[in-house]
């Protein structure tokens, strides 16, 4: 779900052609060396037998111990009489009286009891449901699973998450519900089988080449179980919760329990010097690293782990986190996904005793602040590069009561509970550049989510412009999604990620039938002030996409304005700067309940249930559009994916302007409930090239805008709300 090798600076997202080289390495393979054997594995329980078959295991641990830690006395004793197995055996009875880490064990198990105990249940017969895919896992010969199985649909992401043990919380929870020690067993099983069969890759094998070719990326070599971020997701969870909490157990071998010391301590260091760098994985990473360091003060570098993982952290929330709190990557659902880390990190040293500073959680409100302001008004997230569309209320309820904030609980409830916001129900975020236009705090409230920002970071789409709108309880015009993450770096339209992410999945307009290229990763200042206004009667904000277009030669430039008269309707100005004819192709893209009728003049009107929108072009004078939905030939069109995994058709408008200079296209956007508004507009231009539009709608006294090149809008004719 995350891009697998690139830093906030330096960002590949067009996949370069491999050298030879390269593409001979990966051909040759990934392999560390020797094989582990797996014959016999599934019998090794106890620790004698684990030092017969694994010596350098059980040595590891006691390297990586403090034999000199209060309690740690007969470990040491056994070390210095020579009986590893006796230091060994100590070790293991220490942590079985050891209540250094009860903080961890009280902490419950995320999600619904039944789901969880349903996915243990799957577990225990070597089935699986990850990121919204079930399968059956494979075993080998000798009973084990087939841990790089990429899943019914050969998805990469498949074999990353069933490497990144997330889903043995579920084993836990299970067990602690029912108390049946099949589950212990189950977990039992699985990290022996895991731990035993796929080694740490020796330092200088071609694994590593993918921390210093930035034209590498995992998917490229192939390994599936020591993805850096995968390293972090076993630690910062479901690694030390479950080994702390079994410790009462005899279903918890002496083997297993062995092998994971050694494992803690072989992830910690792996993670102290390959870790991401100013990434949205580098959270999870540290986040591991630190909760391996708190809850194991035994070993001999946990006061170290502990230090540089916040250290790391305090660092990388400046670094990821823009002045306005939205993540870099620009993306709604990597925001809470970069954000959990951030502050679990933060609980954890707090429960752990351990002190956290105020400016750094100073910066994790101000990233629950984005997620409250920019959701739906059901709740929803935007669906911005790679986001699905998740319900924030339970995050931002919840986070509503740790920081005191009011505003959000109202936010999240529609104004039942909490303190109405103070202010405008708009908000900009002009670091992002992402402006949210609402007219209320309602259910039934527009919503707007306008797009004039960076590229981002990571799971970037191109989609600079693109506008969203939802009203009266329903999505009208949407974002396409992600679907997928097959084929990850794609723009191709004529595969499902690269249209997903792509142009043509975005309410934008192509040029000569392409899409936008890469714009800039970061943003280097704020929004200028003199493109975006928030006014109690009116919204405004102003965009230009100048990068390009696709192969597309010689100059194309797309300026997007989009004016909300709050309450009313959205007057949307498009201006296409170009040095040659050009064929235009203009998309609106609607929810895919939406029902979708072209009227004369290049009318559309869209309706979901009681929602409608009614498209009204002010000008110039347009062809009839076209509108497709589930299209797969010759280009993707016309696909909807508010889930990982699942997509379906949704109508997509697509007027096509042929031979077309620099133009300027009006658009009158009437959003209504039940019965349609009889609304007219019309707009001239002034001498020194503003736009003068009067919109009247039924009866009542017309409103008046003035719109200009630069600078913000006047408008009269609103009354205030």
């Amino acid at each position: 779900m995350f891009l697998a090798f690139q830093t906030l600076d330096t960002m590949v997202t067009y996949r370069p052609l491999f050298l030879s080289a390269v593409l001979a390495f990966v051909l040759t393979g990934q392999s560390s060396g020797t094989a582990p054997e797996r014959s016999g594995w599934a019998e090794i329980t106890t620790v004698r037998q684990l030092w017969e078959k694994y010596p350098g295991r059980i040595r590891k641990v006691l390297e990586a111990v403090d034999p000199a830690y209060p309690g740690l006395e007969m470990v040491s004793s056994g070390l210095e009489a020579g009986d590893t197995i006796a230091a060994a055996e100590s070790l293991l009875e220490y942590y079985r009286r050891s209540d250094a880490a009860d903080w961890l064990v009280r902490q419950s198990v995320e999600g619904e009891e039944a789901e969880w105990l349903d996915l243990a249940r799957m577990i225990t017969h070597d089935s699986i449901s990850l990121n919204g895919t079930t399968a059956a896992i494979p075993r080998n010969p000798d009973g084990g699973w087939k841990w790089d199985y990429t899943g019914p649909d050969e998805d990469a992401e498949f074999a990353y998450s069933l490497n990144g043990h997330r889903y043995l919380t579920a084993v836990l929870g299970a067990w602690r519900s029912t108390g049946d020690e099949v589950f212990i067993r189950a977990f039992d099983r699985l990290i022996r089988d895991w731990i035993l069969h796929n080694p740490l890759p020796a330092e200088g094998s071609p694994m590593y080449r993918v921390f210093t070719a930035p034209e590498l990326d995992w998917r490229d070599i192939g390994e599936t179980a020591w993805r850096d971020l995968d390293a972090g997701r076993r630690m910062e969870g479901s690694w030390p919760q479950a080994f702390h909490t079994f410790q009462s157990s005899g279903a918890f071998t002496p083997a297993a329990r062995l092998l994971m010391l050694s494992g803690f301590a072989e992830h910690a260091a792996y993670l102290r010097k390959y870790h991401k760098k100013g990434h949205n994985w580098t959270t999870m990473e540290m986040n591991g690293l630190a909760l391996v360091g708190l809850t194991f003060p035994e070993f001999k570098e946990a006061k170290a782990w502990t230090e540089y993982a916040m250290q790391t952290m305090e660092t990388e929330i400046q670094r990821q986190v823009y002045p306005d709190g939205v993540q870099t990557e620009v993306s709604t659902k990597t925001q809470w996904v970069a954000l959990k880390p951030f502050e679990t990190i933060a609980a954890n040293f707090q429960l752990a005793g351990r002190a956290v500073s105020a400016d750094y959680t100073a910066r994790l409100e101000d990233m629950y602040n984005y997620l409250a302001y920019a959701m739906r008004p059901d709740g929803h997230q935007p669906l911005n590069n790679d986001s699905d569309r998740e319900d924030l209320r339970p995050r931002v309820l919840k986070a509503a009561g740790k920081f005191n904030r009011p505003d959000w609980a109202w936010i999240a409830t529609n104004g039942a509970s909490g303190q109405q916001p103070e202010g405008l129900p708009s908000v900009v975020f002009p670091w992002a550049g992402l402006h949210i236009m609402r007219s209320g705090w309602d259910g039934q409230a527009h919503w707007t989510f306008f797009d004039t920002g960076p590229f981002g970071t990571g799971h970037q789409h191109a989609d600079m412009l693109h506008l969203s709108i939802s009203a009266y309880g329903k999505d009208l015009l949407v974002d396409g999604g992600r679907y997928t993450h097959k084929d990850y770096f794609s723009f191709d339209p004529a595969n499902w990620r690269g249209y997903f992410r792509s142009s043509f999945s975005h309410n934008v307009i192509l040029v000569d039938g392409k899409g936008q290229n890469a714009g800039p990763l970061r943003a280097a200042a704020p929004l200028p002030e003199s493109d975006y206004a928030n006014t109690p009667e009116f919204d405004f904000a102003r965009g230009a996409f100048t990068g390009g277009y696709e192969g597309v030669e010689g100059r194309a430039e797309h300026t997007r304005s989009v004016l909300y008269i709050r309450g009313k309707y959205w007057i949307v100005i498009d201006r296409i700067e170009t040095d040659r004819p050009r064929e235009l192709s203009v998309l609106w893209h609607f929810e895919p309940n939406c029902t979708v009728a072209a009227e004369k003049g290049g009318r559309l009107v869209a309706r979901n249930g009681d929602a409608n929108l009614q498209f009204i072009p002010l000008g110039p004078t347009l062809p009839q559009p076209e509108i497709i939905a589930g299209q797969e030939k010759p280009v993707i069109q016309g696909w909807y994916s508010a889930e990982y995994g699942i997509k379906v058709p949704n109508p997509t408008a697509v007027y096509t302007l042929k031979n077309a200079g620099s133009l300027t296209l009006v658009w009158l956007l009437v959003p209504s409930s039940g019965q349609m508004p009889d609304v007219k507009g019309w707009y001239s231009l002034s001498d020194d090239g503003a736009m003068n539009f009067k919109i009247r709608q039924g009866k009542a006294d017309p409103v008046t805008a003035k719109v200009y090149m630069t600078g913000i809008p006047q408008v009269e004719g609103v009354s205030s709300r």
